[in-house]
């Protein structure tokens, strides 16, 4: 789930955004993640 998430805000926002919003700010990172899991789910 977690490539997915990658490679989906890679084509949203641009290459590497995960990789930087995790080094950056991980409790941002960690919320969209789970969103984007939860909306996965449902």
């Amino acid at each position: 789930m977690l490539e997915i998430f990658i490679d989906l805000t890679n084509q949203i926002f641009w290459e590497g955004y995960a990789e930087q919003l995790a080094k950056d700010n991980p409790g941002a990172f960690n919320r969209e993640l789970t969103d984007f899991i939860n909306s996965y789910n449902s």
